[in-house]
Protein backbone atom coordinates (compact mmCIF):
# COMPACT_ATOMS: atom_id res chain seq x y z
CA UNK A 1 0.00 0.00 0.00
CA UNK A 2 2.90 2.40 1.06
CA UNK A 3 4.77 2.21 -2.58
CA UNK A 4 1.13 2.60 -4.19
CA UNK A 5 0.91 5.98 -2.45
CA UNK A 6 3.84 6.60 -3.37
CA UNK A 7 3.78 6.22 -7.03
CA UNK A 8 0.79 7.63 -7.07
CA UNK A 9 2.34 11.14 -6.16
CA UNK A 10 3.89 11.09 -9.35
CA UNK A 11 1.03 9.99 -10.79
CA UNK A 12 -0.27 14.19 -12.25
CA UNK A 13 3.19 14.97 -14.08
CA UNK A 14 2.16 13.07 -17.18
CA UNK A 15 -0.84 15.12 -17.24
CA UNK A 16 0.87 18.23 -16.91
CA UNK A 17 3.49 17.44 -19.35
CA UNK A 18 0.56 16.40 -21.87
CA UNK A 19 -1.12 19.64 -21.45
CA UNK A 20 1.88 21.81 -22.14
CA UNK A 21 1.89 19.33 -25.39
CA UNK A 22 -1.66 19.62 -26.46
CA UNK A 23 -0.95 23.97 -25.59
CA UNK A 24 1.89 23.40 -28.26
CA UNK A 25 0.61 21.67 -30.71
CA UNK A 26 -2.54 23.78 -30.62
CA UNK A 27 -0.09 27.22 -31.63
CA UNK A 28 1.55 25.01 -33.94
CA UNK A 29 -1.49 24.23 -35.80
CA UNK A 30 -2.80 27.75 -35.62
CA UNK A 31 0.72 29.19 -37.02
CA UNK A 32 0.59 27.27 -40.09
CA UNK A 33 -3.54 27.53 -40.00
CA UNK A 34 -2.25 31.11 -40.55
CA UNK A 35 0.23 30.39 -43.56
CA UNK A 36 -2.22 28.76 -45.45
CA UNK A 37 -4.64 31.09 -44.88
CA UNK A 38 -6.25 33.27 -47.81
CA UNK A 39 -5.58 37.30 -47.61
CA UNK A 40 -9.35 38.13 -46.08
CA UNK A 41 -8.73 35.47 -43.33
CA UNK A 42 -5.41 36.96 -42.59
CA UNK A 43 -6.62 40.83 -42.37
CA UNK A 44 -9.78 39.74 -40.35
CA UNK A 45 -6.88 37.98 -37.91
CA UNK A 46 -4.88 41.31 -37.73
CA UNK A 47 -8.06 43.38 -37.41
CA UNK A 48 -9.04 41.67 -34.43
CA UNK A 49 -5.06 41.84 -32.91
CA UNK A 50 -5.62 45.55 -33.57
CA UNK A 51 -8.46 46.32 -31.28
CA UNK A 52 -11.12 45.77 -33.40
CA UNK A 53 -14.47 44.16 -32.96
CA UNK A 54 -16.06 42.18 -35.30
CA UNK A 55 -19.91 42.22 -35.95
CA UNK A 56 -21.43 39.18 -37.49
CA UNK A 57 -24.97 39.57 -39.18
CA UNK A 58 -26.50 37.02 -42.39
CA UNK A 59 -23.93 35.09 -44.35
CA UNK A 60 -24.05 36.86 -47.90
CA UNK A 61 -25.45 40.36 -46.92
CA UNK A 62 -23.61 43.65 -46.75
CA UNK A 63 -23.61 43.92 -42.77
CA UNK A 64 -22.19 40.40 -42.20
CA UNK A 65 -18.82 41.72 -41.37
CA UNK A 66 -18.56 44.89 -39.59
CA UNK A 67 -15.79 46.01 -37.65
CA UNK A 68 -16.19 48.38 -35.23
CA UNK A 69 -12.89 49.92 -32.98
CA UNK A 70 -13.01 48.97 -29.06
CA UNK A 71 -12.10 52.82 -28.53
CA UNK A 72 -14.39 55.50 -27.83
CA UNK A 73 -14.76 58.29 -30.67
CA UNK A 74 -12.93 60.94 -28.31
CA UNK A 75 -9.74 59.10 -27.74
CA UNK A 76 -9.71 57.57 -30.98
CA UNK A 77 -9.86 61.24 -32.67
CA UNK A 78 -7.02 62.66 -29.44
CA UNK A 79 -5.08 59.64 -30.36
CA UNK A 80 -5.18 60.26 -34.20
CA UNK A 81 -4.15 64.20 -33.49
CA UNK A 82 -1.34 62.67 -31.51
CA UNK A 83 -0.04 60.46 -34.16
CA UNK A 84 -0.52 63.57 -36.11
CA UNK A 85 1.49 66.08 -33.91
CA UNK A 86 4.03 63.05 -33.77
CA UNK A 87 4.28 63.30 -37.81
CA UNK A 88 4.63 67.46 -37.37
CA UNK A 89 7.45 67.22 -35.24
CA UNK A 90 9.15 64.75 -37.83
CA UNK A 91 8.45 66.92 -40.52
CA UNK A 92 9.85 69.56 -38.28
CA UNK A 93 13.07 68.25 -37.74
CA UNK A 94 13.53 67.33 -41.35
CA UNK A 95 12.66 71.31 -41.96
CA UNK A 96 15.17 72.22 -38.93
CA UNK A 97 18.06 69.97 -40.76
CA UNK A 98 17.01 71.33 -44.52
CA UNK A 99 17.26 75.57 -43.58
CA UNK A 100 20.33 74.08 -41.20
CA UNK A 101 21.96 72.88 -44.91
CA UNK A 102 20.88 76.39 -46.65
CA UNK A 103 23.94 78.56 -46.80
CA UNK A 104 21.85 81.45 -46.65
CA UNK A 105 20.71 80.99 -42.81
CA UNK A 106 22.51 82.32 -40.83
CA UNK A 107 24.08 79.66 -37.13
CA UNK A 108 20.68 79.97 -35.02
CA UNK A 109 18.68 82.22 -36.56
CA UNK A 110 15.59 79.67 -36.87
CA UNK A 111 15.16 77.78 -33.88
CA UNK A 112 12.30 74.69 -32.81
CA UNK A 113 11.02 74.78 -29.37
CA UNK A 114 9.16 71.55 -28.96
CA UNK A 115 6.89 71.75 -25.92
CA UNK A 116 4.35 69.06 -24.43
CA UNK A 117 1.16 71.11 -25.96
CA UNK A 118 2.63 72.08 -29.42
CA UNK A 119 5.83 73.58 -30.71
CA UNK A 120 7.26 76.92 -31.54
CA UNK A 121 9.36 78.02 -34.17
CA UNK A 122 11.31 81.32 -33.99
CA UNK A 123 13.06 83.22 -36.44
CA UNK A 124 15.92 85.56 -35.55
CA UNK A 125 16.03 89.12 -37.72
CA UNK A 126 19.77 89.48 -37.56
CA UNK A 127 20.96 92.59 -39.52
CA UNK A 128 23.63 90.34 -41.60
CA UNK A 129 20.50 88.21 -42.97
CA UNK A 130 17.61 90.20 -41.90
CA UNK A 131 13.80 88.59 -42.44
CA UNK A 132 12.47 92.32 -42.76
CA UNK A 133 13.61 95.45 -44.12
CA UNK A 134 15.48 97.84 -41.23
CA UNK A 135 12.31 99.39 -39.15
CA UNK A 136 9.96 98.57 -41.39
CA UNK A 137 7.29 95.20 -41.56
CA UNK A 138 8.30 94.91 -45.21
CA UNK A 139 9.67 91.55 -45.30
CA UNK A 140 12.90 90.91 -47.50
CA UNK A 141 13.40 87.88 -50.05
CA UNK A 142 15.15 85.83 -47.30
CA UNK A 143 12.24 86.76 -45.13
CA UNK A 144 9.95 85.27 -47.68
CA UNK A 145 12.03 82.31 -48.80
CA UNK A 146 11.58 81.11 -44.78
CA UNK A 147 7.90 81.75 -44.32
CA UNK A 148 6.95 80.41 -47.22
CA UNK A 149 9.11 77.31 -46.80
CA UNK A 150 7.47 76.91 -43.66
CA UNK A 151 4.51 77.51 -44.86
CA UNK A 152 4.45 74.26 -47.07
CA UNK A 153 5.19 72.12 -44.32
CA UNK A 154 2.47 73.71 -41.92
CA UNK A 155 -0.06 73.63 -44.70
CA UNK A 156 -0.40 69.92 -44.55
CA UNK A 157 -1.41 69.94 -40.34
CA UNK A 158 -4.65 71.35 -39.16
CA UNK A 159 -3.59 72.95 -36.18
CA UNK A 160 -4.09 76.10 -34.82
CA UNK A 161 -1.53 78.82 -35.04
CA UNK A 162 -0.43 81.71 -33.10
CA UNK A 163 1.90 84.27 -34.53
CA UNK A 164 3.83 86.50 -32.17
CA UNK A 165 5.96 89.60 -33.44
CA UNK A 166 8.63 90.66 -31.23
CA UNK A 167 11.54 93.80 -30.92
CA UNK A 168 14.36 94.84 -28.77
CA UNK A 169 14.67 97.68 -26.89
CA UNK A 170 15.38 100.40 -28.87
CA UNK A 171 18.07 103.18 -26.75
CA UNK A 172 16.18 106.67 -27.06
CA UNK A 173 20.14 107.80 -27.27
CA UNK A 174 20.03 105.64 -30.45
CA UNK A 175 17.37 107.02 -31.76
CA UNK A 176 16.85 110.93 -30.91
CA UNK A 177 14.87 112.23 -34.32
CA UNK A 178 13.47 109.32 -35.25
CA UNK A 179 11.27 107.29 -32.12
CA UNK A 180 9.93 104.31 -33.08
CA UNK A 181 6.60 102.84 -32.11
CA UNK A 182 7.26 99.42 -31.45
CA UNK A 183 4.15 98.27 -30.54
CA UNK A 184 3.27 98.96 -33.76
CA UNK A 185 6.56 97.93 -36.19
CA UNK A 186 5.67 94.19 -34.06
CA UNK A 187 2.62 93.64 -34.33
CA UNK A 188 2.63 95.12 -38.62
CA UNK A 189 5.38 92.51 -38.57
CA UNK A 190 3.23 89.59 -36.98
CA UNK A 191 0.67 90.40 -39.73
CA UNK A 192 3.14 90.67 -42.28
CA UNK A 193 4.23 86.78 -41.44
CA UNK A 194 0.81 85.44 -41.47
CA UNK A 195 0.19 87.16 -45.32
CA UNK A 196 3.10 85.27 -46.20
CA UNK A 197 1.22 82.33 -44.54
CA UNK A 198 -1.81 83.11 -45.77
CA UNK A 199 0.35 82.81 -49.63
CA UNK A 200 1.36 79.57 -48.83
CA UNK A 201 -1.87 78.07 -48.56
CA UNK A 202 -2.69 77.99 -44.69
CA UNK A 203 -6.50 79.04 -44.17
CA UNK A 204 -7.25 81.84 -42.28
CA UNK A 205 -9.54 80.29 -39.61
CA UNK A 206 -6.23 78.32 -38.59
CA UNK A 207 -5.17 81.65 -37.38
CA UNK A 208 -5.69 81.51 -33.58
CA UNK A 209 -4.17 85.03 -32.67
CA UNK A 210 -1.71 87.59 -34.68
CA UNK A 211 -0.46 90.13 -32.34
CA UNK A 212 2.85 92.38 -31.40
CA UNK A 213 4.53 92.79 -27.79
CA UNK A 214 7.21 95.40 -28.97
CA UNK A 215 9.73 94.81 -26.23
CA UNK A 216 8.16 93.71 -23.31
CA UNK A 217 9.18 89.81 -23.94
CA UNK A 218 12.84 89.46 -24.43
CA UNK A 219 14.15 85.96 -24.89
CA UNK A 220 15.45 84.79 -21.57
CA UNK A 221 19.04 85.15 -21.06
CA UNK A 222 19.24 87.95 -23.16
CA UNK A 223 19.74 91.58 -22.73
CA UNK A 224 16.76 93.72 -24.12
CA UNK A 225 18.35 95.26 -26.44
CA UNK A 226 20.03 92.71 -27.91
CA UNK A 227 19.08 92.14 -31.69
CA UNK A 228 17.75 88.65 -30.95
CA UNK A 229 14.97 90.21 -29.39
CA UNK A 230 13.88 91.21 -32.99
CA UNK A 231 11.88 87.67 -33.58
CA UNK A 232 8.85 86.56 -35.27
CA UNK A 233 7.42 83.51 -32.98
CA UNK A 234 5.31 81.00 -35.00
CA UNK A 235 3.11 79.00 -32.64
CA UNK A 236 1.68 75.61 -33.16
CA UNK A 237 -0.69 73.80 -31.07
CA UNK A 238 -3.32 70.89 -31.32
CA UNK A 239 -6.77 72.39 -31.60
CA UNK A 240 -8.48 69.38 -29.18
CA UNK A 241 -8.21 69.67 -24.88
CA UNK A 242 -7.94 66.07 -25.00
CA UNK A 243 -5.12 65.34 -27.31
CA UNK A 244 -3.15 68.16 -25.37
CA UNK A 245 -3.62 65.64 -22.01
CA UNK A 246 -2.43 62.92 -23.84
CA UNK A 247 0.91 64.74 -25.16
CA UNK A 248 1.70 65.23 -21.52
CA UNK A 249 0.96 62.59 -20.22
CA UNK A 250 3.14 61.14 -22.91
CA UNK A 251 5.84 63.75 -21.93
CA UNK A 252 5.68 63.15 -18.58
CA UNK A 253 5.90 59.36 -18.60
CA UNK A 254 9.53 58.26 -17.45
Amino acid sequence: MGKRAAHGGHGGAWKVAYADFVTSMMCLFMVLWLVGSDDQTKAAVQRYFKGELEQQGRRGSKEYSQFKPYMTEVVDKASKDLLALQELTRAMERLREQLKNSSEIGEDQIRFEFHADGMRIVAIDKSNRPFFEPGTAVLTDFGKFILSTIAIVLERYPYTIEIEGHTQKILAENNPDQPVNLWNLSSDRALAAQSLLLEGGISNDRFFRVIGYADRQPMENTPASSEDNRRITIIVRPNNADTIEIIRDQVAAP
